[in-house]
């Protein structure tokens, strides 16, 4: 059993229709006054997810995007989403405070045939065609995209002036002549970056599922397991839970074998048996309703850490807990890295500067952070926010029976990080 926790209970996270709206509006218009420009123009999934909580099944991410979300600094109470007219009954299950939804002639209406406007009628259900939205849905049909767009941002007053588009080439694309195209990627993560009361508990149920995901896995182990199966056990666990991984695997580092100590991530085609006594380093990605987890801690298999494998674990929970005091408003991650590299040091490890101490945003995605301040800088050494969920990552490096690691997931308070993690910071032990 594993000796350091108890197995959480949580067997099943159903997923179930999400609030309206999620979205930090408040922050997306600050951003907009702030870089000059008349509003944003979304069509990356994530950011389309965000703005109106449309997730859309077999679609893939370098296909033509069959939808978009158009907001005015101008007129924020009219949004407006254009969508593959395939896609339309998605809002009568998934509610969305955009209610000004306007579907165009997609891919499944045959070439062969002309256009009709009663063809949206074979994709809007009975029970829901008497809906007020749809009604209007159904009368705005257009038979393109771009013809959708441009009416919608003409009806919006984006046809000229200032419009962040995510994607640029789409917006070059469209051949607005009044229009200037501007990068609407650092507006849209500047938003993302502080999360709403209905996202953060998103952000933790997703962690709970990647935490049972990676307590299941461990009690799989039993002598002659290889690397292949442990990582087939942590994927089988995350389906039957409820969650997604991605291709070629949820499960992050790689594990270099002996006194290696190189800093490698895994391929997905790596495999070795995991012996009793290994210090695998769970750091895994999976997503729940879209948003993301992250994270995990050493374990050891089979057994608990000895000699100075043991003090260097120890260490990285000292230096977990320090951090997690220091994560305040204001403070910017090279001052947490200082501070972390300083209580290495107090702990006397042999060498604090091979520690590797990171950070990231996460949310949608594991950045949300913009990359560009509305000032034009570069936002490399950025500053914690009351609001942001930034996981923590600790790293001292060794060979496979010495490595240590911890990730935690914190929401950043006036009181410090809140650990999204239940399990505390000791190495996991035993089978």
């Amino acid at each position: 059993m594993v000796s350091t926790h108890e197995c959480r209970p949580e067997t099943s996270f159903a997923r179930a229709p999400l609030p309206k709206c999620f979205c930090n509006l408040d922050r997306l218009v600050h951003a907009l006054e702030v870089r000059g420009l008349d509003g944003i123009v979304a069509t990356s999934s994530q950011n389309v997810f965000y703005l109106s909580g449309f997730n859309g099944i077999a679609h893939k991410s370098d296909e033509p995007r069959p939808y978009a979300v158009m907001l005015s600094r101008h007129a924020l109470e009219h949004p407006i989403i254009v969508i593959a007219d395939y896609y339309l009954a998605t809002f009568l299950t998934q509610p969305t405070w955009v209610e000004d939804v306007r579907p165009f002639r997609a891919i499944m209406m045959g070439l062969d045939l002309p256009p009709k406007p009663d063809d949206i009628d074979r994709f809007i259900p009975k029970s829901g065609a008497r809906i007020e939205w749809v009604v209007r849905a159904r009368q705005s049909y257009a038979y393109d995209m771009a013809g959708a767009i441009r009416g919608a941002m003409k009806d919006l007053g984006l046809d000229s002036g200032r419009i962040a588009f995510d994607d640029m080439g789409f917006g070059f694309r469209l051949g607005l002549d009044d229009v200037e195209v501007i990068d609407g990627y650092d507006p849209l993560m500047f938003a993302r970056a502080v999360k709403t009361a209905a996202e953060l508990p998103l952000i933790e149920r997703a962690t709970r599922l990647n935490q049972t995901a990676i307590e299941r896995t461990v009690a799989s182990w039993e002598k002659g397991v290889t690397w292949r199966d442990l990582n087939n056990s942590y994927h089988r666990a995350v389906i039957e839970l409820g969650g997604f991984v991605r291709d070629p695997g949820g499960m992050v580092w790689g594990h270099p074998r002996g006194a290696d100590s190189t800093l490698m991530l895994q391929t997905g085609l790596e495999d070795f048996e995991v012996e009793s006594g290994t210090h695998v380093m769970f750091d895994c990605h999976g997503t729940l309703d879209l948003y993301c987890w992250d994270g995990g801690k050493t374990w050891v298999v089979d057994g608990a850490p000895e000699g100075d494998a043991k003090r260097r674990l120890q260490a990285t929970g000292e230096v977990a807990q320090a951090l997690l005091t220091a994560m305040r408003p204001g403070v910017k991650v090279s001052e947490l890295q200082a501070r972390g590299r300083e209580v290495y040091r107090k702990a006397g490890v042999p060498d604090a500067d091979a520690a590797v101490i990171f950070f990231h945003g996460l949310g949608l995605s594991h950045m949300d952070v913009e990359l560009t301040t509305a000032d034009g800088k570069p936002n490399g050494d950025w500053v914690l926010e009351e609001g942001m969920v930034v996981p923590l990552h600790l790293l001292y490096p060794g060979g496979e029976r010495e490595r240590s690691w911890l990730e935690e997931v914190v929401v950043v308070t006036p009181e410090g990080g809140r650990p999204l993690f239940s399990w505390g910071f000791e190495p996991l032990t035993g089978s």
